[in-house]
């Protein structure tokens, strides 16, 4: 089903355009034998948040890495804003707007939060010239004289504007004056949260989040949930691969369902909901309970195989 046919989540339905900021088109990947993707096809517009989910094992990490440029497909095709960058190596994406987070925690560990999403800085903009990063700043407060992007008053410095940065950025995501921490050290809620700072000092076009509420308790999920909905307000594209249904249904505008690398069900989380096939192949039954509608998640068992797809289904990563 097109996208531009569903109806939109209420989270961004005012601020959504018709800008298809990232575009996979037929991309298959097989690792010997083992197909991990078949013909996947996807697109993710600017102003929404786009959902990604499946059993453990049906392809999305590595669908991310075909998009991120951490792995070549066998074929198919992969477009940023109309740019095909299927070629293209991953530094290459990154300064051309694309950022990503892992399932699993790619932070430095021995330096801190700050110092972290200063990497992010000083690898794809220069970290000196404001007008660069602003764009990443939706929490900006209202009221604040600026100039340039900048609150009037702050240091402008090379370095002092890159720990300025970081900090407001660190702010943004809920870790305001946990700069100095050692990232290391960190509860994994709150290293998925600087992971997700220093992707945004990248102030990417589209933003590829692998399982970012893993680790996090209700309050921190409603909070990343807000803050997802915002930046796709502010008009970035975000692709999110997560677990968690009550999260994915609330504030995505759409989602695609993967099973054993085929897309087998797209459309709005209603719709989604209520397909027969990702019922049998991922939510279970939808039930009512008190007039409220749920799924439960169900795994379905592993099938046996010798490709990488096979053992992460096996070790519990997809």
């Amino acid at each position: 089903m097109p996208q531009a046919e569903s109806t939109t989540n209420a989270n961004s339905t005012a601020t959504a355009t018709t800008t298809d900021v990232l575009t996979v088109q037929g991309v298959a990947v097989r690792f010997g034998g083992v197909a991990a993707l078949s013909d996947a096809n996807l697109t993710v517009r600017a102003g929404t948040v786009t959902g990604l989910i499946g059993p453990n094992g049906a392809g999305k990490t590595t669908l991310f890495n075909v998009i991120s440029g951490l792995q070549s497909p066998d074929r198919g095709t992969v477009r940023l804003l109309g740019t095909d960058i299927t070629a293209m190596k991953p530094d290459r994406r990154a300064r051309l707007g694309l950022a990503r987070t892992f399932q699993r925690l790619e932070l430095f560990g021995t330096l801190s939060a700050a110092e972290n999403v200063q990497v992010g800085l000083e690898s794809s903009v220069k970290w000196w010239q404001w007008r660069h990063v602003k764009r990443a700043f939706p929490w900006t407060k209202r009221g604040v004289p600026t100039q340039d992007g900048v609150p009037q008053g702050e240091p402008t410095g090379p370095g002092s504007t890159a720990a300025t940065t970081a900090d407001r950025l660190l702010e943004g995501v809920g870790l305001g004056g946990l700069g100095a921490h050692q990232s290391s050290a960190m509860p994994t809620g709150l290293a998925r949260m600087v992971e997700l700072a220093r992707a945004l000092a990248m102030a990417p076009k589209i933003l590829l989040l692998d399982e970012p509420g893993s680790g996090l308790d209700d309050a921190e999920s409603q909070a990343l949930g807000e803050l997802l909905t915002t930046l796709a307000a502010g008009g970035m594209g975000v692709l999110l691969v997560e677990h968690d249904m009550e999260l994915v249904m609330r504030i995505c505008d759409y989602i695609y369902v993967l099973d054993f690398g085929d897309v087998i069900a797209s459309g709005t989380p209603d719709e989604i909901r209520r397909d027969p096939m990702v019922q049998a192949a991922y939510l279970g039954a939808v039930t009512e309970v008190d007039g409220v509608e749920s799924a439960a998640v169900q795994e379905p068992s592993p099938k046996s195989g010798t490709g990488p797809e096979d053992e992460t289904r096996q070790v519990g990563e997809r």
